[in-house]
């Protein structure tokens, strides 16, 4: 006769199931770890930057995320060394400080990058969409002349930061500690990937490569798009020369970091069944709306999902070596789930 306990759960199953999420926990730590090292380079090379070219900052935007990193990191690291380590809890601290710190440095680097004046590459990038069929023009009135697919555009489009809180909370707190730490990693190196290829293929985007004025679309005004527009140029001339962190804006587009992340934000999503329906078919919206949002050429939203996927294929690969050769973890505050959802990570 089987030994259940009061939940209905064999006890071997449930033993199964506590071990795996210790495991997971053994193996997130390593990650976050392998995270702050990421940090910690590209902070060595935010700093020769600063060293090495004319960039100079504003040090109050600085040292108010800084020091908000830190506090999350320190109250994370306080949280793994306590007797009562809780991976839900140093999880969002550890994602909220790795998170700021790489938006914030990897895009004040891809200003001092930018400033290396490359040819720009429009011409290059619509001649690939050409070859793969994709009309930008027709492409932008079609969502100009329809409200109901502009609406869905601008929803999802617009939400990028909303998106990416969420998980920053929502993947530790229903315990998918390991998949955060894995999200925090392929988030760091798509951003990496992108801000270098970025500089070495510089561009604005599709609407003034193929001439489309405000005029032409009315009932679209790509504000992201514009603050490229409007920003690029004056890195690229020498105008801008000190970096505000407040004021920091997009200089991307080749490839697509809105492409990147909706492929992300699908994959870090799908452990959470009743989230991955509705993440899956938000976000490919998302992308949908990226060349009119962005002005982005098809090509880059190309780039953009193949860096994605590369990323979470050596990601996933390396927290399987991982989980294969991490040590024994020590208990935690889990508290038992079923082991369905536990080893869906």
């Amino acid at each position: 006769m089987p030994n259940n306990n009061s939940l209905g759960w064999d006890r071997s199953e449930l033993a199964d199931g506590i071990a795996n999420a210790v495991d997971d926990t053994a193996v997130s730590l390593r990650l976050f770890r392998l995270n702050w090292i990421i940090v910690a380079v590209v902070l060595t090379v935010f700093a020769l930057g600063l060293l090495l070219t004319d960039f100079r900052i504003r040090p109050s935007g600085y040292l108010f995320f800084l020091g908000m990193a830190g506090l999350y990191g320190y109250f994370g690291l306080r949280n793994v060394r306590s007797g009562s380590r809780n991976p839900r809890i140093f999880a969002i601290l550890f994602m909220l400080a790795q998170i700021v710190l790489l938006l914030l440095l990897l895009t004040s680097i891809g200003y001092m990058a930018a400033a290396a004046n490359l040819p720009m590459q429009e011409a290059g990038l619509l001649a690939a969409d050409r070859m793969l069929g994709f009309d930008f023009r027709a492409y932008v009135g079609f969502a100009n002349d329809r409200p109901w697919v502009l609406r869905a555009f601008v929803f999802t489009y617009d939400s990028l930061h909303r998106q990416l809180l969420g998980l920053i909370i929502l993947l530790p707190l229903l315990g998918f500690h390991r998949r955060a730490a894995e999200f925090v990693l392929a988030f760091a190196m798509t951003l990496i990937a992108a801000t270098i290829i970025s500089t070495l293929v510089p561009a604005i985007g599709a609407y003034g490569a193929v001439g489309l004025v405000q005029a032409d679309h009315p009932n679209i005004e790509p504000i992201c798009y514009f603050a490229t527009l409007h920003e690029l140029p004056l890195v690229r001339d020498g105008a801008t020369r000190v970096l505000d962190a407040f004021n920091l804006g997009p200089i991307l587009t080749f490839p697509s970091f809105h492409a990147i992340c909706a492929v992300l934000y699908s994959w870090a999503m799908w452990p959470v069944r009743w989230l991955r329906v509705f993440g899956l078919a938000w976000n490919s919206v998302m992308l949908a709306a990226t060349p009119v949002g962005g002005g982005h050429f098809f090509a880059d939203i190309v780039a953009g999902i193949i860096i994605a996927l590369v990323a979470i294929y050596m990601v996933r690969r390396l927290g399987i070596y991982l989980a294969r050769s991490a040590p024994p973890a020590r208990p935690t505050l889990l508290q038992p789930a079923r082991p369905a959802i536990v080893g869906a990570q």
